[in-house]
């Protein structure tokens, strides 16, 4: 439940307004009886990504079901975007999330979650350490448009064209590798 209710909150009201006494505030209770559940701000911040983490794969996993290739592209990019959209303070968490750390779960998370693309990108051949730098490539591409888009830079262009095509690309670049 708590979880939950911070994902909400994330949403409406970002990431760096997350605090224990905020959530108590949306919950009807005082922020010292949240402690009965979490451990710290902290706690509960790396419980909330890593349940982002999760969905995000899970989704992923879903709308590539079935499909390779430049279809698979295109279906789990416009999903990741769309996700962006709907939930801007899950995916404020999402990608606040560092690779390494002193913490093995954590970090086992945030390279599983290149999971879904890295099994898409060998229906272009590639596999091992050549799948998982695409992924980051990946990530990287639909992140920054992501962001370029959700800041406003984009506003008087047809970003959906514009993206479409910045995917058509990717795809034809991992053919040729």
């Amino acid at each position: 439940m708590i979880v939950n209710a911070a994902l909400t909150f994330l949403d409406r009201e970002g990431w760096d307004a997350l605090t224990i006494n905020a959530l108590a505030n949306q919950l009807g209770t005082k922020g010292p009886s949240l402690y009965n559940h979490v451990h710290s701000l902290e706690d509960l911040r790396r419980t909330v990504r890593m349940r982002v983490i999760d969905d995000i794969i899970a989704m992923l996993n879903t709308v590539a079901q079935g499909r390779t290739r430049e279809d698979a592209v295109v279906v789990m990019a416009s999903a990741y975007r769309s996700y962006a959209h709907h939930h801007p303070g899950r995916y404020s968490a999402f990608t606040r999330m560092p690779f390494g750390g002193d913490d093995p779960e954590y970090s086992a998370a945030t390279r599983a979650a290149a999971g879904p693309v890295i099994a898409v990108l060998a229906s272009f051949g590639l596999e091992g350490e050549d799948a998982f730098y695409a992924a980051l490539e990946f990530w990287s591409a639909l992140h920054g448009f992501v962001l370029l888009e959700m800041t406003g830079v984009m506003d008087d262009i047809d970003t959906d064209a514009v993206f479409t095509d910045m995917l058509l690309r990717l795809a034809s670049g991992m053919e040729r590798r």
